[in-house]
């Protein structure tokens, strides 16, 4: 199981979990002890965490180890390294999303199973095992939260994809309309530029024809 996955919702529900405590009631008190590390290891929600969660880890590593070998096989194609940096980034910052959504979808889950509980037992408060240095074990509900937990499916699904995000998707139709554009107006400039070579090409010979008028003048001043 992922012990990060683990220690992040246990420390979440550790934080979150006070708010299932509240004052006395009529007759005295009346407490529930839960086992949080329990409720996310042995639940059919949490296991339902962790099974989605290696599926799309496995997934990841196979398409980094694909490339990898790709990689290995041209280590000079630098086109190829930085593809493999690329997704190599992109798929852990996805890793880190899909942990992060799992995380809360079952935080959520446990937590208003245990208000629901509470609130149905007429509890004053749960909680946390972890918080109690000794209690008596009769106080423990944690069995009676996994059988309300386990009655509830719960469906994890990918927030990320490797499809590019709308805006993206047009800025790039965008783009190649402009190149289009700047395409067809560039034979257009050119036409002004040939023009003045075809002006300039009388004004280089009018010199040569002054040199040919030349002679004449000094064969008149001889005569």
């Amino acid at each position: 199981m992922h012990k990060r996955f683990i220690l992040t919702l246990l420390l979440a529900l550790s934080l979150c979990l006070g708010a299932c405590e509240e004052g006395s009631s009529k007759g005295g008190p009346t407490v529930g002890i839960v086992d949080l590390s329990r409720l996310v290891r042995d639940s059919e929600p949490g296991k339902a965490a962790n099974a989605f969660l290696e599926k799309t880890q496995k997934s990841f590593n196979d398409r980094i180890l694909a490339l990898q070998d790709k990689l290995q096989a041209n280590a000079d194609d630098e086109k190829v390294r930085a593809e493999f940096q690329s997704l190599y980034l992109g798929l852990q910052q996805r890793m880190q999303a899909e942990e992060q959504n799992v995380n809360n979808v079952l935080l959520d889950h446990i937590l208003r199973t245990v208000k629901e509980y509470r609130a149905k037992q007429g509890l004053s408060a749960i909680v946390r095992s972890e918080a109690v240095l000794d209690y008596d074990k009769a106080l423990d509900i944690t069995d009676m939260i996994l059988d309300e937990l386990n009655k509830k499916n719960i469906e994890f699904k990918a927030v990320t994809s490797d499809q590019p995000k709308a805006e993206d998707a047009k800025a790039a139709d965008a783009g190649k309309e402009g190149a289009g554009k700047d395409e067809a107006k560039a034979p257009e400039a050119a036409k002004p530029a040939e023009a003045q070579k075809d002006e300039a090409k009388p004004a280089e010979s009018k010199p040569a024809e002054a040199k040919k008028d030349a002679p004449k003048a000094k064969d008149e001043k001889k005569k």
